[in-house]
């Protein structure tokens, strides 16, 4: 749990832009981590307990995601990515933009 606030904290405090690809991998890499998670969550703890593991597990996974894509530069790498296959198929198809 500190680890996610501490990392929440530092990507707050450089006042990192945010885009619908930054949150969406963010969120992706949250709902996997509990995805991934959950069968052994539902085998090691009581059931009354097991919303709030999986609860946990999601926002520090969530948490170490948004801050990997921060300090990688994955959000702009993607873009530039899809950005040059899209420019790479109106230039096969001679699509002017």
């Amino acid at each position: 749990m500190a680890i996610g606030v501490k990392i929440a904290i530092e990507t707050k405090k450089n006042k990192t832009k945010v885009s619908f690809l930054n949150i969406f991998l963010s969120m992706l890499i949250g709902v996997g981590g509990a995805y991934f998670s959950s069968s052994s969550i539902l085998k090691n703890c009581d059931p009354e307990n097991v919303p709030i593991a999986i609860a946990l597990i999601a926002i520090t996974s969530e948490k170490i995601g948004e801050f990997f894509i921060f300090k990688l530069n994955i959000d702009l790498f993607l873009t530039a990515l899809i950005d040059g296959f899209f420019e790479y198929i109106s230039n096969l198809f001679n699509i002017k933009k």
